[in-house]
């Protein structure tokens, strides 16, 4: 089971990823005009893409081969992935600077300069795999803060310094570059320059990665289009609105998958042990905690949406109030049903299910966004997106009934049982004013 530490130190390594996440927001829109944030978010769309393709493709392998496994053994599973991650990585970065050398248009020298971030923020996250893997969140959280800091230096010389957007891949890459250096640190880079690769591992990957892959590359499709779609059909003012939403949206995706990280390799295990009845608790148990943490604080977010856009982003963005409000309460209530869904039908060793879903999502998402968009404008982008998500939840619902006898209906059940304790918890501290001045002290 995961221990309470561990559940902590993944919770402060969440909020050190809010606080990159929200910095990030903040210089974008504060800095520079509503046409470079555009192309902002529409090359992020780009980056979200290939890393979510290079994420999916070597982290459920990577786990699956290196959890429970003596510090020997691991060795070669290592070296196996980062070979694949180094190929992955050239080839992406080899398309893209092409496409960005044939190309006109503002993206174009952001396409030119992706491989500046993406190249130290992959060796980055294949280490925080590995550390995952091994349930050293500590050592994740310290990275984290050294890539925040490095950040907030950039950003500060750039905020007195506005000259380009450009500049802003760079301190990208080099908080990324100096985070991997320090995690490098904690893995013996010798044994793994030293091992064999492991073909069982290259199964391992075409069985788990491909799967993975191809759901990620059309979810990550579907839920960018839009901005696309906006950029093309309506204009680069109403992009920006769009990808700020999705970019406060996506924070609380953050814990989510700080539990998703923790949540999938203990599944692994107990599915590996033949424990389907722990697993259905530890899946009921995780997520009714991520719930419990992220619903009240989603619910403030949507009350204060207007003013928050326009104390973060300033007042062009305090339009977007209701795009916000959407894609936030999708990310906190639904997002996390569907994500806990892949790593268990993963650990059941049956990833064809959650490509099925997310495929089919996707094409209804794409094809509804186009024409509701073209319609009603920037409405469009999130109607689609509720529509899509109602009909996912419920066709999510009937499959792990189906595989696993798992009802969403106790989950909910336990964020409440959550909710009371709390209550009683709070109640006995306010009947005893001696704890609480001994909690002062």
């Amino acid at each position: 089971m995961i221990s309470s530490r561990e559940r902590w130190w993944a919770l402060i390594n969440n909020g050190l990823e809010v606080g990159i996440g929200l910095g990030g927001i903040i210089v974008i829109t504060r800095l520079f005009p509503l046409s470079d944030t555009g192309t902002w978010f529409m090359f992020m769309a780009v980056f979200a893409f290939t890393s979510s393709l290079r994420d999916a493709l070597l982290q459920p392998a990577m786990v699956k081969s290196v959890s429970g496994v003596t510090e020997k053994n691991i060795y070669p599973s290592l070296k196996t992935s980062l070979m694949v991650l180094v190929s992955f990585e050239m080839l992406a970065n080899i398309a893209l600077f092409i496409t960005g050398f044939f190309m006109q248009g503002p993206l174009r020298p952001l396409l030119l300069m992706y491989g500046m971030y993406s190249m130290p923020n992959a060796w980055f996250r294949w280490q925080t795999f590995f550390l995952r893997s091994q349930l050293k969140i500590r050592t994740i959280a310290i990275s984290n803060g050294i890539n925040a800091g490095i950040q907030l230096v950039g950003f500060m010389l750039l905020w007195r310094n506005p000259f380009s957007i450009n500049l802003v891949v760079i301190i990208l890459g080099s908080a990324s570059l100096a985070a991997g250096v320090y995690a490098s640190t904690t893995i013996s880079y010798r044994q793994i320059w030293g091992a064999q690769i492991a073909r069982h591992d290259l199964g391992r990957i075409r069985q788990f990665g491909i799967y993975a892959m191809l759901r990620e590359a059309t979810s990550s499709v579907s839920s960018r289009i839009s901005l696309f779609y906006a950029s093309a059909l309506i204009s680069l003012q109403q992009t920006a609105w769009l990808g700020v939403s999705q970019r406060f949206s996506q924070l609380f995706l953050l814990p989510n998958n700080a539990m998703q990280s923790i949540l999938f390799p203990g599944l692994m295990a107990q599915v590996n042990q033949n424990n389907l009845p722990q697993a259905r608790q530890l899946f009921h148990q995780t997520l009714a905690q991520l719930l419990a943490l992220t619903l009240p604080l989603a619910m403030v977010v949507v009350m204060l949406s207007s003013r928050l856009l326009s104390w973060v982003n300033g007042s062009d963005y305090q339009e977007a109030w209701y795009l916000l409000s959407v894609y936030v309460l999708l990310a906190a209530v639904i997002t996390p049903f569907g994500t806990a869904f892949g790593s268990m039908v993963t650990a059941l060793s049956k990833p064809h299910l959650a490509f099925r879903v997310v495929l089919v999502n996707s094409l209804i998402n794409v094809v509804l966004g186009y024409f509701l968009m073209r319609g009603w404008g920037i409405a469009g982008a999130p109607l689609a997106m509720v529509m899509t998500e109602l009909f996912g939840i419920a066709w999510v619902s009937r499959i792990l009934k189906k595989e696993a006898n798992i009802s969403l209906t106790d989950t909910w059940k336990e964020v409440v049982k959550i909710y009371i304790r709390a209550y009683k918890f709070m109640g006995a501290i306010l009947e005893k004013p001696t704890f609480v001045k001994q909690l002062w002290k």
